[in-house]
């Protein structure tokens, strides 16, 4: 291929990948693909995925015998009766430790307790941090709303102080009127840029959260969840969750550890086997044998560390008790919270809001016909705005809720995307 077909080639192919990259670019992110994002970059997922591999580690190397001995000797002697001279003397041991089955089988049950623990450990990490970033997802939709509130109020303030201005100078409105519109317009200018910095600040924080740089300009896709997520949520759901709550799964496990090592303790009281084999190369004589060795439970008999054991046992299985009722306790709570967040947000959704909208649109027609005042307009314009935004604020408690449980039952519960 001659060069100057190359660069033409080059050009031609980047001309083909170039639209599919800006799609890739311009494409909406979704909270799902940002949760994914922040579990994928975020270091705390990694430090979960860390504690899975040291769980791991720790149940392998439980099932692996004590490494054997080896010693060599080497020296000089002669007989007692100096019959002979110095000769070179020489030997080799070759050792191993055989542990008592029981107290090894006890070991090993209580390291696979303990890489469960740190699997469930690890698994309440992933489910706070998803919490974490549906939280700051749902900020940025709920300030990104706000702008368009605080937007439109500006626009609705604009176009009110023009048509104040043209009566006023057509002689049909007191200048008064048209200095309260004027204030109005700057107030609603003041709001639109304080709503624009808490935009940008939750972009900022879920940037950050995020690890790895998002497109810019950043486009979100979904809205905030309506009050019909909560009804999602069964009671066979909450039932569910009792059971794989990583809170209660290490708790669980820990108190299994725990007895395992109890066990291991008592069947330690059993020693360990000591096996060796040696040979040794004298000046008159060679020797081989084969010897064994234990420790003989006499005057500790591992009294100490059962005791030890005994006590964190009892401490464990309290623990875990004390977690499920702390657990049970929580979730109810939680499941309060959304249901309250839910019948707010309904009631600003289905009945405030749209009475407060159908006011505003009264008192706009009625002032336009010259039947009412600007104080009136104002007033309604307010109202109306207010409830938009406590509507809009409503379902961020509602979305903050929906979170905080599936903190506790897992993401996988309704999200209200």
């Amino acid at each position: 291929m001659s060069r100057r077909i190359r660069p033409r080639l080059a050009c031609f192919t980047v001309l083909l990948v170039l639209p599919g990259a800006a799609r890739a670019v311009d494409e909406p992110l979704r909270i799902e693909t940002y949760v994914e994002i922040v579990l994928r970059s975020n270091p705390a997922a990694r430090a979960g995925r860390a504690l899975e591999e040291s769980g791991e580690a720790e149940r392998q190397s439980a099932r692996l015998l004590p490494d054997p001995g080896f010693g060599v000797t080497v020296g000089r002697g002669r007989p007692a009766d100096a019959a002979t001279g110095w000769g070179a003397e020489s030997g080799l041991v070759l050792s191993q430790t055989l542990p008592w089955f029981p107290a090894r089988s006890a070991s090993v049950e209580a390291a696979d307790r303990g890489a469960e623990a740190r699997r469930a450990e690890a698994m309440r990490a992933r489910w706070d941090l998803s919490s974490d970033a549906r939280v700051t997802f749902y900020r940025l939709q709920a300030t990104r709303a706000l702008v368009d509130v605080s937007r439109a109020a500006e626009e609705d303030a604009r176009s009110l102080l023009a048509l104040v201005t043209r009566r006023t100078e057509a002689g049909e409105a007191r200048e008064v009127d048209r200095i309260k519109a004027r204030v109005e317009w700057l107030r609603q200018q003041r709001d639109l840029k304080a709503a624009e910095r808490d935009a940008a600040a939750a972009e900022a924080v879920l940037r950050t959260l995020a690890v790895e740089p998002l497109p810019r300009p950043l486009l979100v896709q979904g809205d905030l969840p309506e009050p019909g997520v909560a009804a999602q949520v069964t009671d066979e759901a909450l039932s569910q969750a009792i059971e794989r709550s990583p809170d209660l799964v290490r708790a669980r496990a820990e108190a299994a550890r725990s007895r395992s090592l109890l066990s291991f303790a008592r069947r330690s009281r059993v020693p360990d086997l000591g096996l060796s084999l040696f040979w040794n190369k004298e000046i008159d004589k060679d020797l081989y044998g084969l010897s064994f060795g234990v420790t003989v439970p006499l005057w500790s008999a591992k009294r100490g560390e059962i005791a030890l054991a005994t006590a964190a046992s009892s401490l464990a299985e309290a623990e875990a008790r004390s977690t499920e009722v702390r657990f049970l306790t929580e979730l109810q709570s939680r499941r309060r919270d959304l249901d309250v967040a839910a019948g707010q947000a309904a009631t600003l959704m289905t009945d405030l809001g749209p009475a407060a909208a159908e006011a505003l649109r009264i008192a706009r027609l009625l002032f336009e016909e010259g039947e009412t005042s600007l104080l009136d307009l104002l007033d309604a314009q307010r109202t109306a705005r207010e409830a938009r935004r406590e509507e809009i604020r409503a379902r961020f408690e509602l979305a903050v809720a929906l979170s905080e449980l599936q903190r506790l039952l897992g993401p996988d519960i309704p999200t209200g995307r």
